[in-house]
């Protein structure tokens, strides 16, 4: 199975195989979550173009090179496809005549579409959409392609439209196919080559209208990209690297600058390419915690958009109450016509308290009172959803529920499908679910908020949160801690019983701060056990129990992300040692991938059987939180974790119960 190759630009990116031919179903052009191109191949009249090299230039460049087959060892034509991504998709295409004689050719670049939603492409099929019905607009070196939702539907005020065109540098017949639903074209381009001739041409391929010059576009795409890769790389910096690490920490840079959108509100990071190049509520926060030490500008950006997304009504479909930070958020036709409710989508139990932690962390890191002025309203409403709306039964834990409806997640942590919690055994428990690492992120979110109000000089809520956080992390040690594991469940089920797994969700409360200094070491070596560590990193669930499946997305496997949480933690408690080991376990593995990039996850089996971490196969790659986690790795052994400064009514520890 070819694995994906990306070339992206936040939300606009193209997907091919790792040839940089789109071979598989879900390959094409995607922009604002609605594939504007399945089809786009470019070739001879009547010859064989064989993939060559794909070079991965600079962020949202590469260049991909072609050629015909070899014949009495040489070949006869050379393509070399430039790529540059933007809010749309260019090349320079230089077409190369290898023989000593002249030779006319004819490209032809196939395309085609029928705009599909990216839930469609991922295999969603609660919609009832069938055909669309696109227009088609022919240029003398091109086409458009568009659609309506509102010329296609009875139903009235969709807000839903996409365009696409594509034009070549010179003029080209175009030829045109629409049946059942979708569109497409070929644009056949003569060329005459004397001996050894290269000649060149630009396409562009835009949502917004045809490109009026494509070389002038093309030209323009490519200086777009190399300014933005300069300036990134002005305004980050990559401080007490250690020996052997900058490979890895330099690819990561990349990866972000890749994943980066520029909103009204500041830069973020979209979650990750193929599925999630859109603001994520839990991904882009812990993305912009873990990037802190290369960016606060970020960080910045992700709260005030969060920020501005918060929402101030209940909206059962959406999972939207007051205050709550957002999950997900789409822009394609499915969500424009309410059949998803991503639009957006609320059902995160964890997004609104991580949300408080990196505003209080931004501040603290940049000392920017100012921004935390801008801020603390919005925080104030994350509190009020945290005691509200997520502590559902006031037990004071967060809990959500695992029967939602249609569209709704079962599990809304970050294990997040649907068997992302399980008992020991495989039995799925009953919800409502209260989950470890949710009550650490609330007990760290009530902290922090202490903190705040102290600088806003709320002395009286300063000590109300501290109690309440105080009054948090003795409950958790008390209903959570499992005296034979040495280790925290990893929930309780609706009737209050422990979901007694270890898993790494217990990792997490060492970085939230939640676990009783008396508890740490014990916790710390439960998660570097045989059955948790592989050698490249962390298990999310022990090897010792019976649902344990090295290649499953959430039982098993390792996850670069929540592997950087439980080393931050680790380090937190002092533990350097451990959290050593597990970092320098994931950033050996990420060169010996043979990339210097982590993905989203890959397999939990052993490092000594199996020489190269083996893939997942559907993992994302690039992904923010994964190309994040070698920084976050970075602040654990160099020292520079920070703290909330301790405060004597919410750092008393209980003493632990066995």
């Amino acid at each position: 199975m070819k694995t994906d190759s990306t070339v992206a630009n936040g939300s606009t990116f193209l997907v091919t195989d790792e040839d940089g031919v789109p071979t598989r179903g879900h390959d094409g052009f995607y922009h604002r979550d609605t594939r504007r191109l399945d089809s786009y191949r470019l070739g001879a009249t009547g010859r064989t173009l064989e993939p060559l090299e794909l070079v991965d230039v600079r962020p949202a460049e590469r260049l991909v090179h072609l050629a015909t087959p070899l014949e009495r060892g040489a070949r006869s034509l050379q393509l070399s496809r430039r790529q540059f991504v933007t809010d749309g998709l260019y090349e320079s295409v230089r077409v190369t005549n290898l023989t000593r004689d002249p030779r006319s050719e004819t490209l032809e670049l196939a395309v085609g579409t029928r705009f599909d939603d990216l839930f469609e492409v991922r295999g969603f099929e609660g919609n009832e959409l069938c055909e669309r019905d696109i227009d088609v607009e022919l240029h003398e070196n091109g086409a458009t392609f568009a659609y309506d939702a509102d010329d296609a539907d009875d139903v009235d005020d969709i807000d839903f439209a996409a365009r696409v065109s594509v034009v070549v540098s010179r003029d080209a017949a175009v030829s045109v196919d629409t049946a059942d639903g979708r569109v497409d074209a070929t644009l056949s381009i003569p060329l005459d080559l004397d001996a050894g001739e290269t000649r060149e041409i630009s396409l562009a391929v835009t949502t917004d209208g045809p490109a009026a010059e494509p070389d002038a576009a093309a030209d323009a795409a490519r200086d777009a990209v190399r300014e933005r890769e300069r300036e990134w790389n002005e305004a980050t910096t990559l401080d007490d690297v250690p020996e052997g690490w900058e490979s890895v920490l330099e690819e990561s840079r990349e990866n972000l600058l890749e994943l980066r959108l520029d909103t009204d509100y500041g830069p973020m990071l979209a979650a990750g390419v193929p599925w999630f190049a859109t603001a994520f509520g839990r991904d882009s926060l812990i993305a912009a915690y873990q990037s802190l030490g290369l960016s606060t500008e970020l960080a910045k950006g992700t709260c005030r958009y969060l920020a501005a997304h918060q929402v101030a009504e209940v909206d059962a479909f959406r999972d939207a109450e007051p205050g709550k930070i957002l999950h997900e958020v789409r822009y394609g036709e499915l969500a424009a016509r309410g059949e998803v409710p991503h639009s957006p989508y609320y059902g995160t139990v964890d997004a609104t308290a991580l949300f408080v932690v990196l505003v209080h962390e931004t501040w603290k890191r940049t000392g920017d009172d100012a921004f935390a002025e801008e801020l603390r309203p919005h925080v104030e409403r994350a509190l009020d959803w945290l005691d509200e709306y997520g502590d559902r039964d006031d037990d004071g834990f967060l809990e959500y529920p695992t029967d939602g409806g249609d569209g709704s997640l079962t599990h809304q942590a970050w294990k997040d499908s649907g068997d992302g919690i399980m008992h020991p055994d495989g039995e799925h428990p009953e919800g409502p679910l209260a989950v470890a690492e949710v009550q650490g992120y609330a007990y760290d979110a009530k902290r922090r908020a202490a903190d705040l109000a102290r600088r806003a000089g709320d002395e009286e809520r300063a000590a109300e949160l501290a109690r309440e956080a105080a009054d948090l992390e003795e409950a958790f040690d008390e209903a959570f801690w499992l005296p034979e594991e040495e280790c925290y469940a990893v929930a309780l089920d609706g009737e209050k019983e422990q979901v007694a797994s270890v898993t790494t969700n217990a990792g997490h409360c060492l970085w939230s701060g939640i676990v009783p200094e008396a508890r740490a070491d014990a916790l710390v070596d439960r998660l570097v056990a045989d059955d948790m560590f592989t050698g490249w990193g962390i298990r999310t669930l022990a090897a010792s129990h019976d649902v344990y499946n090295p290649q499953s997305y959430h039982l098993g496997s390792v996850w670069p992300h929540d592997n950087s949480l439980v080393v931050l933690g680790m380090a937190r408690y002092g533990r350097v040692d451990a959290a050593r080991k597990v970092a320098e376990g994931l950033v050996d593995a990420a060169e010996e991938r043979g990339n210097d990039r982590l993905p989203e996850l890959f397999a939990g089996f052993e490092r000594e059987q199996t020489e190269v971490p083996v893939s997942y196969g559907e993992a994302c790659e690039p992904q923010a939180w994964a190309a994040a986690a070698p920084l976050a790795f970075l602040q654990a052994v160099a020292g520079s974790v920070a703290e909330v400064p301790d405060e004597p009514d919410s750092r008393d520890a209980p003493t632990p119960s066995s």
